[in-house]
């Protein structure tokens, strides 16, 4: 077995990052990661690599359900049941996508990743 010396490196400096992030950041690099993971779900299903696939997807699906559980709820107004909505929504295209092999779903739920990405980066300015 070949070990990566610069595994370590790359596990180190994302450790750093992470515990060094502000709140807004961190929601900011977990949308980030589970985007990456429904991308790289998709490459898999393009090379009939079930397995990967269900494992990435099931990754995108953790991170959408810690966000949504991370939502200030007690928060008045509509914008902390809306995001709770769209996080249900995008974890049942990740259902529908694990499912059914659907690259269709997995391109719902990217695009509603990338379109909550881009307001949050846009209201943490």
């Amino acid at each position: 077995m070949t070990v990566n010396p610069y595994a370590n490196h790359k596990n180190d400096y994302l450790r750093n990052q992470v515990m060094s992030a502000s709140p807004n950041k961190l929601i900011e690099m977990l949308i980030e990661g589970a985007i990456k993971n429904i991308k790289k779900a998709g490459l898999a299903i393009d090379n009939s690599n079930i397995e990967l696939a269900n494992n990435e997807i099931v990754h995108a699906q953790d991170i959408v359900d810690e966000l949504k559980f991370s939502v200030n709820t007690d928060i008045e107004g509509d914008i902390p049941k809306q995001l709770v909505s769209t996080y249900e929504v995008v974890g049942n295209e990740l259902v529908q996508a694990n499912v059914h092999k659907d690259k269709n779903h997995l391109d719902i739920a990217q695009k509603m990743l990338e379109e909550m990405l881009d307001a949050w980066k846009q209201i943490t300015k």
